[in-house]
């Protein structure tokens, strides 16, 4: 019987982001950025990928706030700011093609499609009204 997606290593864009030391606990072991996403109750492959669709600064302000929220000792906001920018550098520019489930892209392509039927709906609503608002 094969594993279920959450108990598998997902191979993806975000692994090595996901895999990457934070820092190293009292006992001597790193802690990585998953387990850190973990311990807050976020799931590490949604919020990776969120992560690498934001621009550079805002991914890593945003982890900032991510890391400064862990248990334990406090930090910094310069210190937790510093872990952040290395770690973002870890993260595929422009997006990730990986869902959530460490699949690709197919959730990303469904919203991209789904954007464009939006568009051409709009478009053909105010095509619409412009033309009978015109007319009459």
């Amino acid at each position: 019987m094969p594993l279920r997606a959450e108990y598998t290593l997902h191979q993806s864009d975000l692994t090595e982001f996901l895999s990457a030391p934070v820092w190293e606990e009292r006992n001597g072991t790193a802690l990585s950025v998953l387990s850190a996403l973990a311990r807050l109750d976020i799931d590490p492959w949604e919020e990776a990928a969120r992560l690498a669709a934001l621009p550079r600064e805002a991914a890593a302000s945003a982890l900032t706030v991510i890391l400064r929220r862990l248990p334990g000792p406090q930090m910094d906001t310069p210190e937790a700011a510093k872990i952040a920018d290395r770690l973002v550098r870890l993260l595929p520019e422009g997006g990730s093609v990986t869902t959530a489930n460490g699949s690709a892209g197919s959730r990303i392509r469904r919203v991209n499609i789904a954007n464009r039927w939006l568009l051409v709906a709009l478009v053909a609503i105010l095509f619409t009204w412009v033309v009978v608002g015109f007319w009459s």
